[in-house]
């Protein structure tokens, strides 16, 4: 008999940790390419993966930092990754060209792209750039959105004097008065000014009438078809971890250093350039939907894209996108 009882214990301690075993296996394996090194744009991925989000939604989740978000885009096209994590722009111009890709969630539906001031300039809306110099970045992808950005202000472009330099010069060509402003985002100007002691200030386009949205999920069309499933749920999922990263930047940092423990950034920067990231995720504020650009936004951005960034307009922009795998119930901004 106790032999007998031990067998049935031993069966039984055997099929639980079959069952457990097979429950393991049957989580959905994803792997994501982010569109650069770890840094504050990752902060609600770094959550859901700590937090064990990802998990909950029966998801095995390799994030895997990138070179660019056209790499990351054609990584996707040639289903060498699951998913990507790139800039919308970047995206549509891999897709224009033939390759097999939509944009299914957009994670920073404002782009960071703008222009930067020190405090001291007194430039607080556009129209305080007349008569200014304004550093732009030859083939940088803010040249091309500078006339969209004046004419949408109503300001002539013989009114602001544009200075070409490089980008790596923005810094001491503001801090000792050679230009007025310069185009880039503020997380590159901003943050490192004010770990200099200097205060300055930001314009996004998006604020001001030119609605471009930035980083983005991105998958294959037979992925998508085929595993529609298991792409919504980690839309979902990346969406609660944004939530979560909102509620408590500091864990959401500390989650990203523990995924990512290489990353340069340090805790404090982290901190800093979080603040930029948190306005991309949630432009439209508390309550506002994470990872949900609507329709019309679409046709906005499109319509920019085709007139400002050479983008072919023969296709309709739904080509390139779609909103029929985000959350049935919305996901908001705190």
């Amino acid at each position: 008999m106790t032999n007998f009882g031990t067998f049935i214990t031993a069966s039984t301690i055997s099929l639980a940790a079959l069952v457990a075993a097979q429950g393991a296996m049957a989580a959905d394996k994803l792997t994501v390419q982010l569109n650069w090194t770890a840094d504050s744009a990752h902060l609600g991925f770094a959550v859901a993966q700590e937090d064990g989000i990802y998990a909950e939604h029966d998801l095995e989740v390799t994030l895997v930092e990138g070179r660019g978000s056209s790499v990351a885009a054609q990584l996707v096209a040639t289903g060498q990754v699951d998913l990507g994590y790139a800039d919308t722009g970047a995206t549509l111009n891999v897709a224009a060209k033939g390759a097999p890709i939509k944009i299914i969630s957009t994670i920073w539906k404002s782009g960071q792209f703008g222009i930067q001031s020190l405090a001291e300039s007194g430039i607080s809306a556009p129209a305080d750039l007349v008569g200014k110099k304004l550093a732009v970045s030859p083939g940088s992808a803010m040249l091309p959105l500078i006339p969209v950005f004046l004419k949408a202000n109503d300001i002539s472009e013989d009114d602001v004097e544009i200075v070409s330099a490089s980008e790596s010069a923005f810094l001491g060509l503001l801090t000792s008065g050679q230009v007025d402003a310069v185009s880039q985002t503020p997380e590159n100007i901003v943050v490192p000014l004010a770990a200099q002691g200097i205060d300055a200030d930001n314009m996004y386009f998006y604020d001001n009438g030119v609605p471009i949205a930035s980083l983005s999920l991105v998958a294959r069309e037979d992925m998508i078809a085929e595993k529609g499933d298991v792409l919504a749920r980690f839309i979902a999922a990346t969406a609660e971890g944004w939530q979560k990263a909102m509620d408590d930047p500091d864990d959401a940092i500390a989650d990203l250093l523990k995924v990512f423990p290489e990353t340069e950034n340090s805790e404090a920067s982290l901190k800093q350039a979080s603040v930029y990231s948190f306005a991309s995720v949630c432009p439209g504020g508390t309550g506002d939907t994470i990872g949900v650009t609507p329709p019309e936004t679409w046709e906005e951005m499109f319509s920019v894209m085709t007139t400002a960034m050479e983008m072919p307009s023969e296709k309709p922009v739904t080509t390139y996108y779609t909103n029929d795998l985000v959350p049935d119930e919305p996901v908001s901004c705190p």
